[in-house]
């Protein structure tokens, strides 16, 4: 099993760490996918929010980012470690989201696919991944941050409703209407 380190306000006190998400998460996701990484550590301070790094020993080989609310979880961000990736951690981690959370439906978005896309190949072997780990697309799409995004769960279906209440009751509702991805289908 993964060894996990929280990353809150405190990860001042350890550089290392810090130094390896704050590499890992800018290199990891487009720039118009990424929160402010001070506003996530910030948010930290929520019950239901978990900034995750994962180790093995240790080797830095991931992150997440996950917000719950009542019986689900939403996967904000994962990312593994260039070095490492193809080598089985980030299914790894994501059996330990599920032992982390074990009645919970955990949620996520994926780009949706489209073959005219300049990283079509890409957004295909991201949906493998997620399907051979027991995710399922839920039939509906939504709009987050300008990019049209797939939502996928696992556990279970999630209704519309159930879904955006995940960012109104992390975020509250001034900022949920910031943080609030807009359902197309």
């Amino acid at each position: 099993m993964l060894q996990t380190k929280l990353i809150t306000k405190t990860i001042k006190n350890d550089p290392q760490t810090l130094a390896d998400v704050k590499q890992l998460y800018y290199s990891a996701f487009p720039k118009q996918e990424q929160a402010p990484l001070n506003f996530l550590i910030a948010q930290t301070k929520r019950e239901t929010i978990q900034f995750t790094a994962y180790y093995d020993g240790d080797l830095f080989v991931g992150l997440t980012y996950t917000l719950t609310f009542g019986d689900m979880t939403y996967l904000w961000y994962l990312a593994t470690s260039a070095t490492v990736r193809g080598q089985g951690y980030g299914s790894q981690i994501l059996q330990q989201l599920r032992a982390t959370y074990p009645n919970n439906r955990i949620i996520l978005n994926l780009d949706v696919q489209d073959e005219s896309a300049n990283d079509s190949e890409i957004r295909r072997k991201r949906k493998e991944f997620y399907l051979k780990n027991d995710y399922e697309l839920t039939g509906y799409s939504c709009v987050f941050n300008k990019n049209h995004l797939d939502v996928m769960t696992t556990r279970g279906h999630i209704t519309i409703d159930e879904y955006l209440s995940i960012f109104k009751n992390n975020f509250g509702p001034i900022m949920g209407l910031f943080l609030k991805p807009k359902i197309i289908n």
